[in-house]
């Protein structure tokens, strides 16, 4: 029901990482590119008394300042400032077009959101006649390299397309929050297997989709829906029992339909009877984990948490496909991006998850046995989990004015 819900408008994916794309093709001695970040990466630019100027603006010199490009060491010229385009709901597109000479090594550079978020990841795919390359430029490493005529051209790049993944898991850290959250819960080898096999086929279906262009979903709304997929999975681990669930499902249900509170002009992603039907879904599945929990061991069955993980799952793969939607690949490229990066996703969750044992199993050793406080540090862990994708979602519903 959550999939068929965020697949209800156009437009896909979503992160609360600081992150922005950027598509550029080099053609007759043209470059042309087109950069997109959320609105509210562009907030991060702004200061008190910034009104005079919309974010739109902000973004585009902000764009200026930021790029150079150069071809064998010669810089290439701007002929005209970069200009706004349109965008969907809660992001912002800037085109820019500048004037290279002939030569055999194109090297990009863009400093974007560095100043402000020095954790900025930048995911850049660059094409030309003869070549083409995809690369994530950060701080430390703000600059890609493109060879114009290479003597032999690699098309796949599979490496490249892992280190994507990796990287894109790693910086995520709603993503990070939501693996923890369904393996504090987790109680033995058998439960963190089903689980992480549950995310891993839930998340892997729905990127694939939407990579290949077969399913399309609201992209304001997957970003909320990641806080409250969060906020689920962490409320699932203070549940005890049914009681506890009937509460806790009222509670889901009048915390979900709060959003109803905030201006429909605000919220353009999130119709009301999308932020209706979300709260039944919230209230049902609380309430479903207050049924089918263990009232003496205070644990759900294996089939339930794997089933919920893979739920959830579908809705964190159409956040996993936005680093490559946005770039924007031609379709010959897309089979061998979407396997590498999907390899290199899987590399990033299971050393999250050998961390996260790691770190349970250290906590358990310095636990005293048997004693009232036994299950305090998972508690305190899912509270904190609980608040922090409440907050997500509740937050990312906001949309702000460009």
């Amino acid at each position: 029901m959550m999939l068929a819900m965020l697949c209800w408008a156009p437009g896909a994916q979503a992160h609360e990482r600081s992150e922005s794309t950027s598509h550029w093709t080099l053609d007759n001695g043209e470059l042309h590119g087109v950069i997109t970040a959320r609105s509210r990466e562009v907030t991060r630019l702004t200061l008190p008394g910034d009104s005079y100027a919309s974010l739109a603006q902000i973004f585009a010199a902000h764009v200026q300042r930021s790029i150079a490009a150069s071809v064998d060491g010669t810089p290439c010229t701007l002929p005209q400032p970069p200009s706004s385009l349109e965008s969907e709901p809660g992001y912002l597109r800037v085109d820019v077009r500048m004037r290279c000479r002939p030569g055999d090594r194109l090297t990009l550079k863009l400093e974007l959101f560095f100043t402000v978020a020095p954790s900025h990841h930048h995911f850049l795919y660059v094409e030309s006649p003869g070549n083409s390359r995809e690369a994530i430029l950060t701080a430390s490493a703000p600059a890609t390299v493109l060879e114009l005529h290479p003597a032999g051209v690699n098309q796949t790049r599979f490496l490249q397309f892992v280190g994507m993944g990796i990287g894109h898991i790693a910086t995520g850290i709603d993503h990070l929050a939501f693996l923890l959250a369904l393996l504090i819960g987790a109680r033995g080898a058998r439960q963190v297997l089903a689980i992480v096999t549950g995310f891993t086929l839930g998340h892997s279906l729905t990127l694939s989709l939407a990579v290949l262009g077969i399913v399309q979903a609201n992209r304001g709304a997957v970003e909320c829906l990641i806080g409250l997929t969060i906020a689920l999975a962490a409320a699932r681990n203070l549940v005890r029992g049914k009681h506890e669930g009937r509460i806790a499902a009222l509670a889901a249900f009048a915390v979900t339909t709060s959003m109803l509170l905030i201006p429909a002009d605000l919220r353009p992603n999130l119709s009301a009877t999308l932020i209706v039907a979300l709260a039944v879904i919230a209230a049902s599945a609380v309430w479903l984990s207050g049924a089918s929990a263990d009232t003496r061991q205070g644990e759900s069955p294996i089939a339930s948490r794997a089933t919920l993980a893979m739920g959830f799952g579908w809705v964190h793969g159409l956040g996993f496909a936005g680093a490559l939607q946005d770039l924007h690949l031609p379709p010959s490229r897309l089979v061998p991006t979407l396997l590498g990066f999907n390899v290199g996703v899987e590399i990033g969750q299971l050393l999250i998850v050998l961390a996260a044992g790691a770190l349970i199993k250290l906590i358990a050793a310095i636990t005293p046995a048997r004693r009232p406080w036994d299950d305090l540090p998972a508690t305190v862990a899912s509270a904190v989990l609980l608040a922090a994708g409440l907050s997500w979602f509740l937050t990312r519903a906001v949309v702000p004015a460009g």
